[in-house]
């Protein structure tokens, strides 16, 4: 027996199945690895095998995916992850696919042994250290210690609770909301699946489950057709004897309310907020369930700014949060080393004492963060809690490519605020051209890029500028300026001509923005498929072409929202409405407006007019322009459109309330 098969018996006879999982680094030539797999295999004897990157020929495992395509596990177990790192790493892939391990089981990385190691390189092998490594011709490394457990069937009470929560919901009083926060792994999907099942067989229930993707609620409806062998299944929908799992997008659910049971959300930290608000307007027996920590990331937005809003707009709301694992023991030593690993446990340090004086803003080096880990998770700490699209992408990406930048405000070794920014422009006359024409898009360059090619502007592309992708501040210094200071500080540390950020757009984030001398230039036409807004572009900077852009983009504004963003939120309609075209309403009102107000004329004849008195109305005006005006003026929505919107029966009610917000409008 060769020391590698010897090494891979010993250790199927140390672990536990359904306990711990361990991590082995297999470095050596491409035939040595397969020796290692092959032993593996052998030894361990797993019913299930997964494959991340590299080619299918590691004893045809069962399910092969390419490195970026880990996300396809998700859901899904195994016994044996071998993760090939021959043809590229993605961290994002790599931590959604490890999640499909179960306990007792083996990850296998096969490294890359060739080619120069960038920082981010060099930051994934010094995690991959902790783990237990085999090497080409070396002996045979020490087992992996495993902490000793005397875990039962009471790893699965938090999940029957849950389950019996979620049912109670249903079964309860209505406006009963109930919040289910977990880590990966702990059985927050399959409790949603288990319930939904328990509801169906029960009676013809109709139970709605939305997400940002169809993909993230797969887990969902396997777990539910495991307890339903009968039941009829597709792609977006489960039957059982008269009642069904249906799968609806977010969008889809708050343009026209379904007739449901029970709403059950998940991933709900990726979607925002007011559309969140929202459900819980429209939809009275939901549940909210969303990841704390893992790939996806999650904005402390969810837990302190929606929970705390659903506390106070819902007082009989439930909230639980499931700590222990399901798929593995507590304490897995794969899970912690994930986590300390991939920034996934990062947690924010409390400010002991307020802060008087704000420290300057000073750039962080690749070098610096490299040999500061702790630095590093301060840091990542306030981007996570800031951003929910924030992932472990992010810090290879920071560390891998010498265009994104991080600039920070450090009070000791705390992290106040920080920036991360990436260089762009600076393209050729000849790329510019292709750029326009739609025959190149060069990677990267977002702004340049996109002000080049819809809205003529060379010179955008031709100047050097940077792009904030991330401006977080600690919580305890929010709303004082903070953010502000970092963005004028970064100004003055750059020599550029000017500034741009792109963003999913909320009002709250418009008006930041605005208050900080950015101007809107492009407002995506359709909604982000992550964020689940419309992306808005913004820049600051002195160009001649900035002041020429703008009131095009205001032009193209006013007719889109008639058009293509006529489902955008009346919120953003009133913070983008052309600021530069604003001047005070005059003060007499046509008679045709007046007779209208008294229930005389049509409103036809005086739409048009009121369409212009909300487009020059100043901004302390605009506060005054009611969400039913904006619907049915601006964006022109039919009149049944707008009863089903506002909850009323139809054009009669509909045109009486629009009436009585005209008069508070002109008055």
């Amino acid at each position: 027996m060769s020391s590698t098969t010897q090494f891979f018996t010993q250790l199927a006879h140390r672990l536990h199945p359904g306990l711990f999982r361990c991590g082995i680094v297999a470095a050596g030539d491409t035939l040595w690895q397969q020796q290692c797999v092959t032993a593996a295999l052998t030894a361990l004897a797993p019913s299930q095998v997964f494959q991340l990157g590299g080619q299918q020929t590691h004893g045809a495992p069962n399910q092969h995916v390419t490195f970026k395509q880990g996300q396809q596990l998700l859901g899904q177990e195994c016994e044996l992850l071998i993760c090939d790192m021959s043809s590229g790493f993605d961290a994002n892939s790599f931590s959604a696919a490890l999640g499909a391990l179960k306990g007792g089981g083996v990850l296998i990385v096969l490294p890359e042994s060739n080619g120069e190691q960038d920082d981010g390189a060099r930051w994934l092998e010094l995690g991959l250290r902790r783990l237990t490594w085999l090497i080409q011709g070396q002996a045979q490394p020490a087992l992996p210690e495993f902490p000793s457990t005397h875990e039962g069937e009471a790893r699965y009470a938090q999940q029957q609770d849950a389950i019996g929560s979620i049912i109670k919901v249903v079964e309860g009083h209505r406006k009963r909301p109930l919040v289910l926060t977990a880590d990966r792994g702990r059985g927050k999907s399959s409790a949603l699946g288990l319930a939904a099942a328990q509801l169906m067989q029960a009676r013809p229930r109709h139970i709605v489950v939305t997400a940002p993707r169809l993909a993230n609620v797969s887990p969902v409806f396997d777990h539910a057709a495991r307890q339903l062998p009968d039941a009829q299944k597709s792609k977006t929908a489960l039957t059982y004897q008269g009642a069904t799992l249906t799968f609806v997008a977010p969008d889809e659910l708050l343009r026209q309310p379904i007739e449901c049971d029970l709403l059950l959300v998940d991933e709900a930290s990726a979607i925002p907020i007011p559309m969140l608000k929202r459900m819980v307007q429209q939809y009275h027996r939901l549940v909210f369930s969303t990841t704390i920590h893992g790939y996806e990331g999650c904005g402390r937005g969810f837990t302190l700014k929606f929970q705390h809003w659903l506390r106070t707009e819902r007082p009989g709301a439930r909230f639980i949060q499931l700590d222990q694992p399901i798929r593995w023991g507590q304490d897995d030593p794969l899970e912690l080393w994930l986590y300390q690993t991939f920034l996934l446990d990062c947690e924010l340090t409390p400010l002991q004492t307020p802060i008087t004086l704000l420290p300057p803003l000073i750039e962080l080096s690749k070098a610096h963060l490299l040999a500061t880990p702790g630095l590093v998770r301060q840091c990542f700490a306030l981007l996570v809690n800031a951003h929910y699209q924030t992932s472990p992408n992010d810090l290879f990406h920071l560390l891998s490519d010498s265009a994104t930048r991080l600039f920070a405000l450090l009070d000791g070794d705390i992290c106040l605020g920080c920036l991360l920014v990436v260089e762009e422009g600076g393209l050729d006359e000849e790329l510019i051209g292709h750029i326009q024409r739609g025959t190149r898009r060069p990677k990267g360059h977002l702004t340049p890029v996109t002000l080049a090619n819809q809205l003529g502007c060379a010179e955008a592309a031709t100047e050097r500028s940077v792009r904030i992708m991330r401006i977080a501040v600690h919580p305890d210094g929010q709303r004082q300026g903070w953010g502000a200071a970092m963005l004028r500080q970064l100004d003055a540390l750059l020599d550029i001509s000017y500034l741009s950020t792109s963003f999913g757009a909320t009002s709250d984030l418009i008006q930041f923005w605005q208050s900080n001398d950015f101007v809107p230039l492009k407002l995506g036409s359709q909604r982000d498929q992550a964020s689940g807004c419309h992306s808005l572009l913004m820049v600051k900077g002195q160009s001649e072409w900035i002041i020429k852009a703008r009131p095009r983009f205001e032009h193209n504004l006013v007719y889109q929202l008639s058009d293509s963003l006529n489902d955008i939120e009346p919120d953003n309609v009133r913070s983008l409405l052309p600021l530069s075209h604003r001047s005070v309403m005059s003060q007499g009102l046509s008679p045709l407006i007046e007779f209208y107000l008294e229930g005389g004329s049509s409103f036809d004849s005086i739409a048009p007019m009121i369409r212009d008195c909300i487009l020059t109305a100043t901004p302390a005006r605009l506060a005054n322009v009611s969400d039913l005006m904006v619907r049915k003026i601006v964006q022109q929505w039919s009149w049944q459109a707008c009863a089903i919107e506002f909850s009323m029966a139809g054009r009669k009610q509909v045109e009486a309330q629009l009436r009585h917000d005209l008069r508070q409008f002109t008055v």
